[in-house]
């Protein structure tokens, strides 16, 4: 009898935020590639749909869109009970929406942070508290927080970015520590991209000057001297996401050619 091959995370149901495009487009597709459920959600939903169109055109029933703008907490609240009734649970939660801003201690207004705080840190907040329940309904399950290599190097033009990333950092080691305590089954990481090559670097490939010339100024100092891919990020979420990392909790998964390491 011919072995049927199981997909690495055949069985997992997991919720997406900012799924629209990019990075959560990219986690979407490989994870359903391998067997799991997914619900993609972003406030686009015209991306998020035309997203699960695709995914179900490859794998019929396994994915489901939903609207969300993650700084609404009802909204957080309508989506998860959404997704958990489509998937038949949540046993991974992709926090992934994220904005970019760029500005100084002297340029920066308080509107854009709080806008980025809210997005990239309070959305964490609201989304994991909120998915909880059903995450322990769901045991084994995972949570899987999108930081940023900008969670660990500063940037003088990056400041409420600089925060809020190292904000979820580590909040997702407290969830993980209590999850720990409370014999829950859920593990909390993070993951740590570089530049890559997604719609949030456009602002900075423009102001480097655009084109080939632009990636070569934004990859100097990542010793692999290229822009990261999102399948790059894709594939540490898998493994994340997939039982293959059972014992992995409250780490932070770097995906950044080598930049924390030092010079090269």
């Amino acid at each position: 009898m011919t072995e049927v091959k199981q997909g690495r995370v055949a069985g997992k149901k997991v919720f997406i935020t900012g799924a629209g495009q990019g990075l959560g487009a990219c986690f979407a597709k490989m994870l359903s590639d391998e067997g799991a459920k997914v619900c993609l959600s972003d406030v686009n939903l015209e991306n998020v749909n035309a997203r699960v169109e695709a995914i179900n055109k490859k794998h019929p029933g396994m994915a489901t869109g939903i609207a969300l703008d993650v700084t609404d907490s009802d909204q957080w609240g309508e989506a998860l009970r959404k997704g958990e009734t489509a998937m038949g649970g949540i046993s991974v939660l992709i926090n992934n929406a994220g904005i970019g801003t760029y500005s100084n201690i002297e340029a920066e207004t308080m509107e854009s942070w709080r806008r980025t705080h809210a997005v990239n840190l309070d959305g964490v907040f609201t989304g994991t508290q909120l998915a909880m329940p059903y995450l322990k309904m769901s045991q084994p399950a995972s949570i899987i927080t999108i930081s940023s290599i900008a969670s660990m190097c500063a940037d003088a033009h990056s400041m409420a970015y600089n925060s809020s990333k190292a904000g979820v950092a580590m909040m997702m080691k407290s969830v993980a520590l209590h999850c720990a305590k409370s014999k829950f089954d859920i593990r909390a990481n993070t993951v740590h991209p570089v530049f890559t090559r997604t719609p949030i670097i456009d602002p900075l490939l423009n102001m480097a000057g655009n084109g080939k010339e632009a990636e070569k100024k934004l990859s100097r100092n990542i010793p692999l001297r290229r822009l990261g891919e999102p399948e790059d990020v894709g594939y540490a979420v898998l493994y994340l996401a997939s039982d293959e990392s059972r014992f992995i909790t409250g780490t932070e998964l770097k995906v950044d050619g080598g930049m924390t390491a030092g010079f090269a």
